[in-house]
């Protein structure tokens, strides 16, 4: 039945390294067929009120998906072809609602955080229990556009 509910789209931003610049190197998954649920509240600070907002993403990842969820250590272990039929996400990754093509063209995912909002992610946890094929994805996020 949570299935049926599942019908974002979201893009994933998983960092691999730095180029000679200092800028991120990301690769970029889109996933479909998503839960996103986002719960808006503020944050006092010495400034004043600030935006913080968090995110849970629900994504089935079972044996038959394509592309195939594999964990970061096992992403990292494998050959550029085989990265190609999978996906990861882990701590510090970030994500998007919908789909977004920041890593494409030579843009920075860095330069999003002026034209949308974005999302970091602080936790993934992979249903092992009831064996459902769903991870959850959660995180926080802050508005940086204008």
């Amino acid at each position: 039945m949570f299935h049926r509910l599942m019908k974002n789209v979201a893009t994933v931003y998983h960092k691999t390294g730095e180029d000679g610049t200092g800028r991120g190197i990301y690769d970029r998954f889109v996933l479909k067929n998503t839960r996103f649920e986002r719960k808006e509240s503020v944050r006092p600070t010495v400034a004043g009120l600030l935006p913080y907002n968090s995110f849970k993403l629900f994504v089935k990842a079972g044996k038959n998906d394509k592309p195939v969820y594999v964990d970061k250590a096992a992403y990292t272990a494998m050959t550029e072809a085989a990265r190609k039929l999978c996906w990861t996400v882990a701590e510090g990754d970030v994500i998007t609602l919908g789909e977004t093509a920041f890593s494409l063209d030579d843009n920075s995912v860095d330069d999003m955080k002026e034209d949308c909002e974005i999302f970091t992610v602080n936790s993934v946890l992979k249903d092992s229990v009831a064996d459902t094929g769903i991870i959850e994805i959660s995180g926080r996020g802050r508005v940086f556009y204008t």
